[in-house]
């Protein structure tokens, strides 16, 4: 962000405001610096060369708009898997014995906990708490370690392994998610195309200026308002629109409940 004090909202309000401003001063002053009549010259070839700049980063922008959209929804996906993953592992343990039972309950509670009062907001600078990380090593290593002995521990003991498993990929893959946003390479291209696409149209002239500067303005606005929707769609779990914990609170109130610790359902 380039205030990081301010939210979102307030940055991309910034940015869309500076970028039509920039893009208005900039056909002003080279409306003063060329006659009308050079800037007529160029409407002919200039018009079908505009075209295919235009078009070109039209479907460059739009597809990485639909890529970060995809990605935040695929993150969304993850944490949700998670959280599912969680509560079956703590469900499945009920069925072990005692003593491996309330380990098992325990690291699941701790590491819901960790997540959503610790990690959660370490995730907005790309980082992650060693100490969730250890649990979920920790669980892992007391569902494969245990042995099954009754027949109905025999059968949940593949699910349990399963669900443990997946918790542990499913966690990395978020903790991924939350360490590459977009890559510089892409946000260069991105910015570069719409400074080009905009200063192309400074080599056309409309005998009406104040037309020309409106949609000038109009289209660095909605340039500006894309390249917003994929700072906040490209990175899920930073900046305003950043996917909640909410699936994971869900976790935390259930094992509390079930492990009478408290009697509150509500987020």
């Amino acid at each position: 962000m380039i205030f990081s004090f301010l939210g979102s909202y307030a940055n991309a309000t910034i940015i869309m405001t500076l970028g039509v401003a920039l893009s208005v001063v900039g056909l002003i002053l080279v409306r003063q610096k060329v006659d009308f009549d050079r800037l007529t010259e160029n409407h002919e070839v200039g018009g079908y060369m505009l075209s295919v700049v235009g078009t070109m980063y039209a479907v460059l922008l739009g597809l990485v708009v639909v890529d970060s959209m995809t990605r935040f929804q695929e993150a969304r996906t993850i944490v949700e898997t998670e959280a599912n993953s969680l509560a079956d592992v703590f469900v499945l343990s009920r069925r072990f014995p005692e003593d491996k039972r309330k380990k098992i309950e325990n690291l699941c509670l701790n590491y819901a906990t960790e997540v959503v009062e610790v990690e959660w907001d370490m995730m907005d600078d790309g980082l992650k708490s060693p100490k969730a990380r250890k649990m979920v090593f920790d669980l892992m290593h007391e569902v494969i370690d245990f042995e099954p002995v009754t027949e109905s521990q025999k059968a949940i003991y593949p699910i349990a392994v399963e669900s443990v498993t997946e918790l542990w990929d499913n966690r990395r893959a978020r903790t991924n998610v939350s360490d590459n946003g977009m890559p510089i390479e892409e946000w260069v291209v991105l910015v570069l195309g719409g400074l080009v696409c905009t200063v192309f149209a400074y080599f056309f002239g409309l005998r009406n200026l104040k037309a020309q500067l409106i949609m000038t303005g109009l289209s660095s606005a909605l340039i500006a308002l894309n390249l917003f929707l994929v700072l906040m769609f490209g990175y899920p779990f930073s900046g305003d629109m950043k996917i909640k914990p909410d699936a994971l609170k869900v976790d935390q109130l259930i094992f509390k409940n079930l492990l009478g610790l408290s009697n509150n359902m509500q987020l």
